[in-house]
């Protein structure tokens, strides 16, 4: 009995391995040359404080 255990656990650990390994992705994969829009300048949102009172768009437009 403990020789089947043994041989399905020795069976079973390369298998499990060798799918892990397959379903990581790739971290050495080379990254592309050109950066599109969106990667070159990231969005920034500014939230007004909790002590102040929120202001209207026509408000936030005028302010600019």
């Amino acid at each position: 009995m403990l020789d089947l255990r043994l041989a399905t656990t020795s069976l079973a650990m390369p298998i499990a391995l060798l799918s892990v390994a397959l379903a990581e992705p790739a971290k050495n994969q080379a990254r592309p040359a050109v950066q599109g829009a969106a990667e070159a300048r990231p969005i920034r949102v500014i939230l007004p404080a909790l002590w102040e009172p929120a202001r209207t768009q026509a408000q936030a437009q005028a302010v600019k």
